[in-house]
């Protein structure tokens, strides 16, 4: 503690340079925690992102096996993404969707189930 005098010629007690260094500081974390939390809002989107185009691919894939290029599409569609391309040989479909900017590739294979 350091002792000042006020206007009155008084003395008092101070507690000397750290006066007043409570509000910036309290300034300072208040704004780290403002910037973590948005940039933490923008992973968690862009993660549900990527899983919603995930999700509309493999959708997509298993209808395209199903029943073609068209079936695909329109599922891809009906779950809000494009259908980017769609790659048909043999038993195998592998189809690429885009949702929002976000790309997702998926594949379905036809079973082959043979009765006894």
């Amino acid at each position: 503690m350091k002792r000042v005098q006020d206007k009155e010629g008084l003395e008092r007690e101070t507690a000397g340079t750290q006066r007043g260094s409570a509000l910036p500081l309290l300034a300072l974390s208040l704004a780290l925690v403002i910037v973590s939390a948005l940039m933490l809002g923008m992973v968690a989107g862009r993660a549900v992102d990527r899983s919603a185009a995930q999700s509309a691919a493999d959708a997509a894939a298993l209808a395209g096996v199903a029943e073609g290029e068209a079936a695909a599409r329109s599922m891809a569609e009906r779950n809000g993404a494009q259908l980017v391309s769609f790659v048909s040989s043999d038993n195998t479909v592998v189809v690429e969707v885009d949702l929002a900017g976000v790309r997702a590739v998926a594949d379905a294979k036809r079973s082959l189930i043979l009765d006894p």
